[in-house]
């Protein structure tokens, strides 16, 4: 409502009205062209936050296993990639791989990493030791114990670490595609800025929004939930 009455005495190419952002969304999803870029954005995105995660568990699984990782992982790379600038992995994608899905891929795998990696960290840590113990009693084979024990109670906290990420991981392709990609929904908001075509940013952005929620209350959220009862049942 409030939208809608500032938008009224304003130009549209300036803030455009809400209808006019909505029949532009609805165009976005049933024009094959405009489709497809979303397709490969979403397909972006899912694989790098694939990717992200199983290099955050195994660096967590090294850094809890191996004294030496611990420092180099938690005491160097985490810091590094934790204060290393977005702009510069950005920067240095499109140097190393040019313009390529490969270097958007890349770009978000590596600013999302250390969100990732903080929450598997502290999800092996907080592994309560008399339940290892326990397991350590029935079993001595280590990949039994920890796939049965291990990584089922550090799950919640890595599927925190998941959700997270991905919600960044939506910030950061969009910035990545402007860089270093010809396709995607940020080369669309780029050519939308080039036409000073405020109807179609808006309708890209609130589409980026409802993808992050549909995916993240149908898929994310319940498998966070479901391993979170399953934690409190143990």
């Amino acid at each position: 409502m409030f939208w809608w009455f500032v938008a009224r005495d304003i130009p549209d190419f300036i803030l455009p009205e809400p209808t006019e952002v909505l029949i532009g969304l609805f165009n976005l999803v049933i024009n094959p062209d405009s489709f497809q870029h979303i397709v490969v954005s979403v397909s972006r995105v899912t694989g790098a936050l694939i990717v992200a995660t199983v290099v955050s568990v195994s660096l967590a699984i090294l850094s809890r296993t191996i004294y030496i990782f611990t420092i180099i992982i938690e005491h160097n790379i985490l810091i590094v990639l934790n204060s290393f600038p977005s702009i510069g992995w950005a920067i240095l994608g499109v140097i190393w791989f040019s313009i390529s899905d490969t270097t958007v891929i890349f770009v978000e795998i590596m600013i999302i990493i250390p969100f990732c990696l903080i929450n598997c960290i502290q999800g092996f840590r907080q592994i309560d030791k008399e339940i290892k113990e326990m397991g350590v009693s029935f079993t001595r084979n280590r990949f039994l114990t920890f796939f049965k024990i291990d990584l089922p109670l550090a799950l919640p906290f890595i599927l925190a670490g998941v959700r997270i990420s991905y919600g960044i991981a939506w910030k950061i392709a969009i910035v990545a595609e402007l860089f270093g990609a010809s396709s995607g929904l940020g080369w669309l908001l780029q050519q939308a800025q080039n036409n000073a075509d405020s109807e179609k940013v808006l309708a890209v952005c609130l589409l980026i929004v409802l993808l992050f929620s549909i995916i993240d209350f149908l898929l994310l959220k319940p498998i966070a939930n479901r391993y979170s009862i399953n934690l409190k049942e143990i």
